[in-house]
């Protein structure tokens, strides 16, 4: 079973993985000196003076021909910004060979950017192994490290954070937390046929410079995974065959600085103060009387109220009785007359 182990009081882990790396390059250095090795420096390091560093994978394996182990120490993915200097995409090209040794799953990113308004650096990859002996020795979940620095005036302000899958990795089939864990394995598991036994201290360190994956306030900010992976180890008799660093991984280590940066000022507007306000004079104004004649009386006119007059209409004329007409009397032959002297001619009584 890992046993996890507390970390000595008063010892600061930068000071503490100093010394872990300084051994290790000792070992690796002898080895890949007379080797005749050179590693190549296009892209291994971020060149001096970048604001703004991402490194995806550091990788240095210790010389322990015990374990079955040559020295080799590499760097994949990086990239630098200089004050300034844009955005930089990242050289994942490979020089020094750390993919012989390391798979790195899923898109591969370590790009950093720096302009005016700040600076920022990142690192991801959904997985990594790293093989020795022909044996899964570590394995890491997906990573997302990202570190950011905003300049005066608004600042300076930080932020920094590295996301892992569940804070844990995996030694030889081991899950271990963060923090150091020992755990004992045998020479089989590490495919060094001379071991029999041996016991693993690991040192995982998950870091975030300011912490909190918020805006703090200062002037840099870093974030990364650090594993160191030493060992005792013993032949069949118990006897130690080797004791000291075997393995050490820096993964998603990004790193930014404020320096030489300056973002636009600010313009304030100024202050708006009302405009200044005039007071007329308190003398009262003049007071108009009006002429105190009476106002014109309207009389209205005396028309006589209209005069109706009856009609008049003639009175009723009573129309006289109607009489039958008179008969005209018919002419006869006139009747002798006691006259004779009376008729139509002399001599007519005569006849």
């Amino acid at each position: 079973m890992p046993k996890t182990l507390p970390r000595l009081p008063g010892v600061r882990r930068d000071v503490r993985r100093s010394a872990v790396r300084a051994a290790l390059a000792v070992t690796a250095a002898a080895t890949l000196t007379a080797a005749g090795f050179t590693m190549a420096s296009t892209g291994a390091r971020a060149a001096d003076g970048d604001v703004a560093t991402s490194v995806l994978a550091d990788l240095t394996i210790s010389d322990v021909p015990a374990a079955g182990l040559d020295a080799f120490n590499g760097v994949f993915g990086t990239a630098g910004s200089p004050p300034n200097g844009g955005l930089d995409n990242g050289d994942l090209s490979d020089p020094s060979g750390v993919l012989n040794y390391l798979t790195v799953r899923g898109q591969a990113v370590a790009r950093t950017n720096a302009e005016a308004a700040k600076n920022w650096a990142q690192a991801q990859a959904s997985g990594f192994t790293l093989s020795l002996n022909e044996r899964n020795f570590l394995a890491v979940g997906s990573l997302d490290a990202y570190a950011e620095c905003i300049p005066a005036p608004i600042g300076p302000l930080a932020l920094a954070y590295a996301r892992t899958d569940s804070n844990t990795i995996n030694v030889l089939g081991r899950q271990v937390p963060t923090g150091t864990t020992q755990i004992e394995v045998t020479g089989a598991e590490l495919g060094a046929a001379g071991v029999s036994t041996a016991t693993l201290t690991i040192q995982y360190d998950q870091f975030e410079d300011p912490s909190g994956g918020g805006y703090q306030p200062q002037s840099s900010a870093r974030a990364g995974l650090d594993i160191t992976i030493s060992g005792v180890l013993r032949d069949e008799e118990g006897r130690e065959l080797y004791n000291g660093p075997l393995v050490d991984v820096e993964l998603g280590h990004v790193d930014v600085t404020c320096d030489g940066t300056t973002s636009p000022p600010v313009t304030t507007p100024p202050p708006t103060s009302p405009p200044p306000t005039t007071v007329p004079p308190t003398s009262p104004p003049p007071t108009t009387i009006p002429p105190t004649s009476p106002p014109p009386t309207t009389i209205p006119p005396t028309s006589p109220p209209p005069t109706t007059i009856p009609p008049t209409s003639p009175p009723p004329t009573t129309p006289p009785p109607t009489r039958p007409p008179t008969p005209t009397p018919t002419p006869t032959k006139p009747g002798p007359t006691h006259e004779p002297d009376y008729g139509y001619g002399h001599g007519y009584g005569d006849h």
